[in-house]
């Protein structure tokens, strides 16, 4: 177990379109700053096809062709990111099982510290709880996870929204943007959001943040409000300052399903190019395998989306 926040593996996991193409350049540029290694990540299901009369659609040789048109694709990229970043510390993995499987099975073996994916700043909000792989990875990989919108262009991270609004794992996500602040140079502005009932608490919390930046070398600007919608209000203050990163607590609602209900969601996610990095703690139990996930599909679609 790791007793201090750190970012020395980085899984990129890439579908070979512009939507991953910015999320590679992102994690390049991130494991340089950290002197991290990269892996970048594809997961092909040898899952053969079977239709209703019980004959196999797709067969061996199909599936050999494709893995190894998958093998070439990664090879290219570790190729590229060796010509065009002079990044050499890079690994390929090509996951077999369920996409979240293969992807958690690499966490554990590989010491993954985050997860870097591309989400499309296109798509509604029905089919990204329902259907997007990008969400199936921020919701069920076992370590903290980067969406990066494919429209967005920030590479460097010089004004990073830090938003307080609960108290579990606070400090570890404190400790994580820190990190990336001193990593890139950049300026902290602390968001302290309280509802009426837990006002003293979260002040408090956030004034000791707050002290917390002061003895430190980072710069920071910091304000606090008072509101019962949360999700709300850090997507009106994101959308009034140009911030680079949005750092986030995975558990930081009751629940995911509130959460994805508010207009943050659709303001900040679906209409943003701004990176969004959701802490999770690496000492939460692993994720349980869903049974249902992934028990049959074309092998030739591209994924994560």
């Amino acid at each position: 177990m790791k007793d201090f926040i750190s970012i020395k593996t980085i899984l990129v996991a890439t579908d070979f379109t512009t939507r991953s193409d910015q999320a590679i350049k992102v994690a390049v540029h991130m494991a340089k700053r950290h002197h991290a290694r990269i892996i970048l990540f594809y997961n092909f299901s040898s899952f053969f096809i079977i239709d209703r009369t019980g004959r196999q659609m797709v067969g061996k040789e199909t599936v050999d062709e494709n893995f190894e048109q998958v093998e070439n694709s990664l090879r290219l990229i570790r190729d590229l990111l060796r010509e065009q970043y002079d990044f050499t510390d890079c690994k390929t993995v090509i996951g077999n099982d369920t996409l979240i499987n293969s992807i958690n099975k690499t966490i554990q073996d590989e010491a993954v510290d985050l997860v870097v994916t591309g989400a499309s700043g296109k798509q509604g909000i029905k089919e990204l709880i329902l259907g997007s792989s990008s969400y199936q990875i921020l919701t069920a990989a076992n370590c903290s996870v980067m969406l990066v919108p494919e429209d967005s262009r920030q590479l460097n991270f010089k004004k990073i929204l830090v938003p307080v609004r609960v108290l579990d794992k606070l400090h570890e996500k404190f400790d994580l943007s820190r990190l990336i602040a001193e990593k890139n140079k950049g300026t902290i502005s602390l968001l302290g959001i309280s509802p009426e009932q837990q006002f003293a608490d979260i002040r408090k919390a956030y004034i000791g943040l707050r002290k917390e930046l002061r003895r430190s070398n980072i710069e920071y600007n910091a304000s606090f409000v008072v509101s019962n919608d949360k999700a709300l209000e850090i997507s009106r203050v994101s959308n009034t300052s140009e911030f680079d990163l949005i750092i986030l607590n995975y558990q930081d609602e009751e629940n995911w399903k509130s959460f994805f209900a508010e207009n943050f969601l659709k303001q900040i996610i679906n209409r943003t190019s701004v990176p969004l990095l959701f802490f999770k703690d690496t000492h939460t139990p692993p994720t349980e395998n869903d049974p249902e996930e992934g028990m049959g599909y074309d092998i030739t679609l591209p994924f994560p989306g």
